[in-house]
């Protein structure tokens, strides 16, 4: 952590300094705010997590793995996997002014998206056909 990002505090904390100097991420964002609640004191901090470096939280989206449902988990966790690495390929590559290989990442990017969807809408029916039982 940047020290000059610890001067924006009007108070020191040893673990809070560590615990931002162990942070995996870049912290693009960091202010203490001008309120406190009772007895404490608030201080908000935003990371940027590369989207690649992601996995899609079933419990979010109240699945979890059993036996029904086990095989679609996986290919849902495998396509959100891919859609993510194309999101960022298309980032470089638009970065680096190459136009016509985004495209062709785009429309890999958004069959990928369309997967996703499709797999998440069997498991949010299979889902629901498991909360009736």
């Amino acid at each position: 952590m940047k020290q000059e990002h610890l001067n924006r505090l009007d108070f020191t904390n040893e673990a809070l300094n560590n615990w931002l100097n162990d942070c995996p991420f870049p912290i693009t964002n960091f202010r203490q705010m001008t309120f406190e609640t009772k007895g404490q004191k608030q201080v908000e901090i935003l990371v940027d997590i590369p989207i690649e470096k992601t996995a899609a939280n079933l419990a979010h989206y109240s699945l979890s793995l059993d036996d029904r449902t086990a095989d679609l988990e996986m290919q849902y966790l495998k396509a959100d996997k891919r859609h993510k690495e194309l999101i960022a390929e298309s980032i470089k590559l638009e970065q680096e002014g190459k136009v016509l290989e985004q495209r062709k990442i785009d429309q890999e990017s958004y069959q990928a998206w369309k997967k996703v969807q499709n797999i998440g809408r069997q498991l949010n029916e299979l889902s629901g056909i498991k909360q009736k039982h």
